[in-house]
């Protein structure tokens, strides 16, 4: 192939590129356009005109005659005007996305765009631009009234652009979401509401997780960077906000022992999981009968994820409880170890969770472990006895253990940076007490996998109802109704959820009296054990199923 054979075709792909980018040339988007700002759109885009308009118009006059500033007065309505907008694109935008997902699912309408020539990553875009596309005709409505407060309260673009960025960036996470939801979810009807709660769980509840030493959460959201670069305007002389109190406004994230930009974290982080939504996607077009995830993509994302979890949380893992509280708000006078004691609990609830969704992505049913086999007859490979390793309808057993091994690492790096530099580093530990959170982690996945792919979804829900909720429950009662305590601890053990409490007690030792100790180290290998059992149990019927699937395919 000559030089110029080269450069045209190199020249070629860049305009490829560039038409993939071009969405106003979108067919869907244009199907979305037409069929969403018909007359009946009026009303509401008249609708947010004139609360744009209200709203600025009220704040900016109310203001200004109070305080006869009319800097501090379009700087008063930014923020309001700011919320708007965020419920119009982002929430309302999310909302409508993974309402049209379902609707082009059920109409079938899904299937024939599958057909068309368009890329997938066409396709993509056209739904993840062409579904809102009403909400970003709201959206920019508002914008010349944003336009207005932000020329007459005379902030800059340096405050500008990062915050814009971030906001786009963020509803287009949330976008992704809402198309994931959409696609994968088989219980179609609840993704709607699943969508936007998932999106008010991330904006007003996790961000408090913060308060409690996990930052990393935080970043998902707009917030960091609104406080950083807009808050200071807003209360710079101002007699509505007052001062901000220090260390409200972090200039920099602290990732490990680095200081990092707080636009450039949360954009790569958000970008981070952008692309790992829309791989997802991207595997659902390509195939509708194909996982989420991969397999080995899974394992990798944790590892990824995890990362940027205990990098952020770093600080409070590292801190010294005689000079400083990093970010972990500990009341004043009481022990530190106390709260402390609390990371490493919430960080295995976090990673469990993490682990939990990743192997419900990548779990086959047992339809499609059936179809996978009958793909390997068909193709001659069944004589091998098995699936290829990380398909995606082999089981998840390798995947599983991967990911186990990797929580009871991450969960070990924590628990010993906090006993080597932070503030449990006065708590003496044995041997065994060191490993009870980890191999509690082990444990509970590897039960949380094989209950999952022998029981499937509908079956293991009722499991899990059975022996993660009502042991709970019942040890509460029991508590509560008979003022029990070591039976009481040994009901709850056999929930995976309280096993994760109880494992913690190894860090304990100076809080807990000794026969408390004693029996709480009783309950948590009784639960343990038991666990384990049942594990096993489980892990010899899913096997000999399998190996009587394998025999009826062969035959």
């Amino acid at each position: 192939m000559t030089e110029l054979s080269i450069k045209n075709l190199s020249i070629q792909n860049m305009l490829g590129y560039f038409q993939l980018l071009a969405v106003w040339n979108n067919p869907i988007i244009w199907k979305n356009f037409k069929s969403r700002l018909r007359v009946q759109a009026l009303f509401h885009l008249m609708l947010v005109l004139i609360v744009s308009a209200f709203m600025t118009l009220t704040i900016f006059s109310g203001v200004d005659r109070i305080e006869a500033d009319p800097v501090q007065a379009a700087r008063a309505g930014i923020l309001p005007l700011g919320i708007f907008q965020w419920l119009i694109l982002t929430l309302s935008g999310t909302g409508r996305i993974s309402s049209g997902i379902i609707h082009e699912r059920v109409t079938g309408t899904i299937d024939y765009t599958r057909l068309t020539p368009m890329s997938r990553m066409a396709k993509l875009l056209g739904y993840l631009f062409g579904l809102p596309v009403r909400e970003y005709i709201a959206f920019a409505i508002t914008m010349p009234f944003m336009v207005f407060l932000l020329i007459r309260g005379q902030i800059p673009l340096s405050v500008i652009v990062p915050v814009y960025l971030v906001f786009f960036s963020s509803t287009l996470l949330y976008h992704l979401i809402g198309t994931v939801f959409g696609l994968v979810l088989k219980e179609w009807r609840m993704s709607v509401l699943l969508t936007i709660g998932i999106v008010i769980l991330i904006n007003l509840v996790l961000p408090f997780f913060s308060y409690l030493g996990f930052p990393f959460l935080q970043y998902l959201t707009i917030r960091p960077v609104v406080v950083e670069k807009v808050f200071p305007y807003l209360a710079e002389g101002s007699a509505w906000l007052g001062n901000i109190p220090d260390g409200i406004v972090n200039t920099r994230v602290d990732f490990f022992n680095w200081k990092i930009s707080t636009t450039f974290f949360s954009l790569l982080l958000q970008g981070s999981l952008i692309f790992t939504l829309g791989l997802m996607v991207y595997r659902k077009w390509e195939n509708s009968f194909n996982h989420a995830l991969s397999k080995i993509y899974a394992v990798f994302f944790f590892i990824g994820l995890q990362i940027f979890c205990i990098g952020t949380l770093w600080p409070n893992l590292t801190f010294n409880p005689d000079s400083t509280l990093g970010q972990l708000r500990v009341p004043q006078g009481a022990p530190v170890e106390e709260f402390a004691v609390l990371i490493p609990m919430i960080y295995s609830f976090f990673s469990l969770c993490c682990v939990f969704w990743l192997l419900y992505v990548i779990t086959p049913t047992r339809d499609e472990y059936r179809s996978g086999l009958l793909r390997a007859k068909k193709n001659g490979l069944l004589h091998i006895g098995k699936l290829t390793r990380f398909d995606d309808q082999a089981g998840s057993l390798i995947p599983a253990i991967a990911l186990a091994v990797c929580t009871a690492g991450f969960l070990l790096v924590v628990q010993t940076t906090m006993m080597n530099l932070g503030p449990l580093s006065d708590i003496p530990l044995t041997s065994i007490d060191y490993f009870k959170l980890p191999l509690a982690a082990v444990v509970i996945i590897l039960y949380y996998y094989v209950s999952l792919e022998y029981l499937e979804f509908n079956k293991f829900a009722v499991l899990f109802l059975c022996l993660w909720i009502v042991p709970l429950l019942v040890s509460i009662f029991l508590a509560v109704a008979f003022e029990f305590e070591e039976s009481v601890v040994y009901i709850a053990s056999i929930s995976p959820i309280a096993l994760t409490f109880i494992s913690v007690q190894g860090l304990t030792t100076e809080i807990l009296r000794a026969e408390e100790f004693e029996f709480l180290s009783n309950a948590y290998w009784m639960g343990t054990g038991s666990i384990s059992a049942f594990t096993a149990f489980l892990g010899w019927r899913l096997k000999a199923l399998k190996d009587r699937t394998i025999e009826k395919i062969k035959q």
